[in-house]
């Protein structure tokens, strides 16, 4: 074991489906894999409020209650469009801050990503966003890798950002391929379904680039950017 045990995947009001419960999904398939082998990892699909979260399609998904004070060796922040307010919630900051602060690793994608930064952790840090952030993140000073990639992974500082949703399930395989290894990595994907699709790319700490269309990304910043990531 990679000495990963504990994951929290972190709900909040109006999260996205599938940048939250892809990649708890997935982590789900390698405690179930882990468990018939004599290890333990446990995952945990959490909010600060506990109880029902409405995401933000308008599902209705049941969470546990996480306490501010409760640590996990890796704490990962989904986007959607309520990454906007959970960017202002302190309590959301804070427990970001206090995972990296004490070594643990911080996750995250699309709007999580502007969460993250928001936090402050990625002060210094050249890392990956979707393509709504890109400009607003830069602006407000951030180091957003270009050419931009699907993810990319910081050993060093034990952060993962990726992009948007549909980068969510094979970045989350190179999540798992760095904690847990590539044999194990490479079983999930085969059984998923993703490595047919995305090929041995899964199995590397930085995705691969992006094909964006300028004029459409450009349209996508200017009507939603501010959502995702709102003045302070």
């Amino acid at each position: 074991m990679s000495g990963i045990n504990k994951v929290l995947f972190l709900a909040f009001p109006n999260v996205g489906e599938q940048d939250l419960l892809a990649p708890w999904e997935l982590f789900r398939a390698l405690a179930y894999d882990l468990g018939r082998s004599g290890e333990q990892l446990e995952v945990t699909l959490g909010s600060l409020e506990g109880g029902t979260v409405t995401t933000h399609m308008g599902a209705q998904i049941h969470t546990e209650k996480v306490n501010p004070e409760d640590r996990y060796d890796l704490l990962y922040i989904p986007g959607g469009i309520g990454g906007g307010a959970a960017s202002h919630d302190p309590q959301i900051l804070d427990l970001i801050r206090a995972h990296h602060a004490e070594g643990r690793w911080v996750a995250a994608n699309c709007a999580g990503v502007g969460v993250v930064f928001r936090s402050g952790i990625l002060q210094g840090t050249r890392f990956q966003a979707a393509a709504v952030l890109g400009r607003r993140l830069k602006e407000l000073g951030a180091d957003v890798a270009e050419p931009r990639r699907a993810w990319s992974l910081l050993p060093d500082a034990k952060i993962f950002t990726a992009g948007g949703a549909a980068t969510v399930h094979p970045s989350t395989i190179a999540l798992i391929t760095h904690l847990y290894g590539e044999n194990r990595a490479r079983t999930l994907a085969s059984t998923w379904d993703t490595l047919p699709l995305h090929g041995e790319t899964l199995f590397n700490p930085e995705g691969p680039l992006t094909n964006d269309d300028d004029t459409f990304v450009k349209g996508l910043q200017n009507a939603m950017e501010k959502v995702f990531l709102p003045d302070n």
